[in-house]
């Protein structure tokens, strides 16, 4: 339908940059930009405006969401809730197959980064990244949470992109996440959930600008 289409192209729009934290846009150019009519583009934004990703001003048009420190705390303290509580469940029953198979790619990922740390490189580290923490989430199998995941994994994505990604900030990322595997190879749900835990720690500081 033209209405998850207008949804899902703000969405990629959003991704590339092209709409910036806190701009202004119309309806008109919001429409042009994803390239869907106005009609199905207004269904959608009530969507995205419960996600909180744009807000609808009356005579001002539409504000993309701005990724100020308060909007982050609130993103990061819903993520620890619930990604802790995936951890230490992925730990205790995960499918052995998948831990091997994301260490394996951790590893080799952590080598390309060291080796020949191209933007390349470290994107496909990101997105590595992100697939594990979407991987525990989907393993508790509940359809509502694995929805609040991706919508406020998006705004925590979002607002990363606006950050500069180095080695010296992607390789510890990386190491991290070894730790984490290594607690789920271990079956030791407590083991997991503090290593997550402090991985959460060191991105939440680093989204909010308080270290390097």
């Amino acid at each position: 339908m033209l209405r998850h289409r207008a949804y899902d192209r703000f969405k990629e729009r959003l991704f590339a940059q092209d709409l910036k934290p806190g701009q202004f846009v119309s309806q008109r150019e919001l429409s042009e930009l994803v390239d869907v009519p106005v009609g199905p583009l207004r269904e959608a934004l009530k969507k995205l405006e419960a996600e909180s990703l744009v807000r609808l001003i009356p005579q001002r048009g539409i504000q993309i969401a701005a990724f100020d420190v308060a909007f982050l705390n609130d993103a990061f303290g819903l993520r620890r809730v619930l990604e802790l509580a995936a951890a230490r469940k992925f730990a205790a029953d995960g499918p052995m197959t998948a831990i091997h198979d994301l260490e394996t790619r951790t590893k080799q990922s952590l080598e390309k980064v060291r080796r020949d740390p191209t933007r390349e490189a470290m994107d496909e580290a990101l997105r590595l990244d992100w697939a594990m923490h979407d991987m525990i989430v989907a393993h508790m199998d509940n359809a509502l949470l694995s929805e609040v995941h991706r919508v406020n994994f998006d705004k925590i994505r979002l607002a990363r992109l606006h950050r500069r990604f180095t080695p010296e900030r992607v390789l510890p990322a990386i190491e991290e996440h070894l730790a984490v595997i290594a607690a789920f190879k271990a079956r030791d749900p407590e083991k997991a959930e503090l290593a997550l835990g402090a991985h959460l720690n060191v991105a939440h500081r680093r989204a909010v600008g308080i270290d390097p």
